[in-house]
């Protein structure tokens, strides 16, 4: 008969699968839907290179705009002498400045700044300071921060010695004529600077004497690190150039300058540097050009300093607040970043060169901070044939940044949306096809008992595809096998049926040839001829009996019986039966009753009996037991002998199964008596198995009824 595959550990079937399931394979699968926004990705940092050429070239052809209205405008642009270093922009204030020595009133100004430092004298360290002017209405306000780790003040009876920390402040007035300012402190607070007029007597001999500017005001203030001076100086006083020198002195005794530095480096009392202020007119034609939002134009002279700018990076238009998973995944986009040139005096840029030197130019940089990538082009602007100046343009890349942004999120939410649909569609697929194919595993486990019988059927499976053709395929092969094992289960009892008669026949013309053969040869093989019909008899007989008692079982009534009681019978006919084998009773209660077939317990207990004693060894005795669980009892016949084979406790209760050694002589055996077992003991809803003891060798039957049985 068919068999199952042998359960492997934990109870699972050898061929089950241990990998994934279809379910999970297609979960898996949907992954492949996480490819689109990849491609999508990739799709959009080529679109960000186009748009980011596109902005470069529009930013070169805003700047060729703005540089139009000034072409051949040389009046615009200055074209004076000197070092660039050496100018001072006038930045514009949006309110007053109160003249105290401290920089409260300049921390929105006080980076734009510029430092200047000088070399040593004597081998004392570098003096450094830091100075920025501007302008409210019609004063120049400055303030300027020195390092100096050693203040000397004036000398109460010598203000005019000058050998004390001090500031000259040198202009040209609108004449042209340089002036000096001393600023030289007798005590932190107001300083009124000083001129110095000589005159000379009739010998020739120069006095000095000292003139304090009335119009001219400061403030002195000591800082940890050194001292504050803050000026205001009236516009009208000044012309077009204007420089300061810090003068250092550290050793209150010996009053040695050690150090100085000025603005205009080493010649700055004798050339300031030019003033350099925003120039209205250059201001009121970039003025329409600079109503872009997030957009800066610059006005430059011919040496990169600063004649007018318009407009700020910074934008109005508000970001799009994404959820936080989303603001993890996607870049940020910040409006507020560090912004190095705003309030620059003048423009280093590679860029800035190259329209310098008569060439559009670009250049990407990022602000200091990191958080925005700013964009700038240059345009030169001639004049006469000649480059006079350059416009520059700048901008963020917050507009590409947010379009990145937006179609970003647009790609993540479609992508998600498409997965989430996929994976549905799919575990809703991968579902059906798993209870599909779960149904048909259920339908083919049950459909066939351990002893290869068909005892269920397929449920009708009306799909179209290839899991409907294997479950008809399952269901039509089940039938066919099904007929077959009816027709083997049947075959004993129709060979019963059909053999009778020629057995007959031929025990017949036996006993008439013996009649006819007196010879002893004759009557020999006679005698074997005769023996081999009574074993054939006998086999038919056993077939036959199989076959009633499959029928009497079937047709079997269930009683209440009590086991003890009819156990003790049966062992008391077996001590007559088996008169050279001893019995023994396990019973483990007075009394057990249970709806049971008496006649087929009776029976199988005679099988088991039957087989124990045959395997029995000298000796040995066979026991008889009964034992009660909570929701089971089991009867039991064991013998102390020889083992069973391996592998054979499953196969012993099949039909026509045996373990015996063939003998000569020996009354035939079929392997029917446990095979009759196994059916009583499945009328009954109980379970027969068979066991190998090894101290002393032997073999346990028991059969495990349940406490309910049908």
């Amino acid at each position: 008969p068919p068999r199952r595959a042998p359960a492997g550990p934990g109870g699972m079937s050898r061929g089950a699968s241990t990998g994934f399931s279809i379910r999970a394979k297609l979960l898996l699968l949907s992954l492949a839907v996480l490819s689109v926004p990849y491609f999508g990705v990739e799709y959009l940092r080529e679109l960000e290179r186009y748009l980011q050429d596109s902005f470069e070239m529009s930013l070169t052809d805003a700047a060729r705009a703005v540089a139009g209205p000034l072409q051949e405008q040389r009046y615009l642009f200055p074209m004076g002498a000197g070092t660039p270093a050496h100018n001072l922009y006038v930045h514009r204030l949006d309110h007053p400045i109160q003249i105290d020595g401290y920089a409260d009133d300049w921390l929105s100004y006080i980076a734009w700044s510029n430092r200047y430092a000088s070399k040593a004298v004597a081998g004392a360290a570098p003096l450094t300071f830091r100075f920025i002017i501007s302008r409210y209405d019609l004063y120049y306000y400055g303030i300027l921060q020195v390092d100096d780790n050693q203040s000397v003040l004036q000398r109460p009876d010598r203000p005019d010695a000058l050998d004390n920390d001090h500031v000259v402040l040198s202009f040209t007035d609108p004449r042209g004529v340089l002036q000096h300012y001393y600023f030289s402190p007798a005590a932190p607070g107001k300083i009124r600077p000083f001129q110095f007029e000589s005159s000379f007597d009739e010998f020739g001999f120069e006095t000095r004497t000292i003139n304090y500017a009335t119009s001219i005001s400061g403030e002195w203030q000591s800082t940890p690190s050194g001292y504050n001076l803050e000026l205001a100086i009236p516009v009208n006083l000044v012309g077009d150039r204007l420089g300061l020198e810090v003068v250092d002195v550290d050793d209150p005794v010996s009053r040695r300058v050690v150090a100085r530095a000025g603005t205009a480096g080493d010649r700055t009392l004798q050339e300031p540097g030019r003033i350099l202020q925003p120039s209205g007119a250059i201001e009121r034609i970039i003025g329409r050009f600079g109503d872009v939002d997030g957009r800066r134009i610059w006005v430059l002279d011919h040496q990169g300093q600063v004649l007018a700018s318009a407009g700020s990076l910074e934008r109005s238009t508000p970001l799009q607040q994404l959820s936080s998973i989303f603001a993890l995944l996607l870049p940020a986009v910040s409006q507020r970043f560090s912004d190095d040139l705003a309030g620059a005096s003048r423009l280093r840029g590679q860029e800035v060169i190259d329209a310098l030197n008569g060439h559009a130019g670009t250049r990407w940089r990022s602000s200091p901070d990191g958080k925005a990538i700013i964009v700038s082009a240059a345009a030169p602007v001639y004049a006469g044939g000649e480059v006079c100046g350059a416009v520059v343009v700048e901008e963020t890349t917050t507009a590409i940044q947010m379009l990145r942004r937006r179609a970003m999120l647009s790609l993540l939410n479609k992508t998600l949306l498409v997965f989430l649909g996929v994976s549905a569609l799919l575990l809703i697929f991968a579902t059906r096809v798993s209870l599909r194919l779960r149904r048909l595993s259920r339908d083919a486990d049950a459909a066939i008992d351990d002893q290869g019988r068909v005892i269920g059927t397929f449920a009708p499976d009306r799909g179209s595809d290839e899991i409907g053709e294997v479950a008809r395929n399952f269901a039509a092969m089940l039938h066919r096998l099904h007929e077959y094992n009816d027709y083997l289960e049947k075959l004993g009892g129709r060979l019963s049926h059909e053999l009778r008669t020629p057995i007959t026949i031929v025990r017949t013309s036996l006993d008439h040839l013996q009649e006819q053969s007196p010879d002893a040869a004759s009557r020999e093989f006679l005698e074997r001829a005769r023996d081999g019909v009574e074993r054939l008899s006998l086999i038919v007989t056993r077939l036959g009996e199989a076959a009633r008692l499959e029928q009497a079982i079937r047709n079997a009534d269930q009683v209440d019986t009590d086991m003890v009681a009819l156990l003790e019978g049966c062992a008391a006919g077996y001590r007559q039966a088996y008169l050279d084998q001893g019995f023994e009773l396990d019973l483990a209660a007075e009394h057990l009753h249970a709806r049971v077939a008496p006649d087929l317990i009776v029976q199988m207990l005679d099988k088991l009996v039957s087989n124990a004693v045959d395997f029995s060894a000298p000796g040995s005795p066979v026991r008889i037991g009964l034992s009660v669980a909570r929701d089971a009892w089991t009867l039991s016949v064991t013998n102390h002998g020889s083992s069973l084979p391996d592998a054979m406790e499953r196969e012993l209760f099949n039909s026509m199964v045996s373990v015996r050694e063939k003998t000569s002589g020996a009354a035939p055996h079929l392997g029917l008596g446990l095979y009759l077992v196994r059916l009583i003991a499945e009328f009954h809803g109980a379970r027969v198995q068979a066991r190998n003891l090894h101290e002393p060798p032997g073999v346990c039957f028991s059969v495990q009824f349940p406490v309910h049985a049908p």
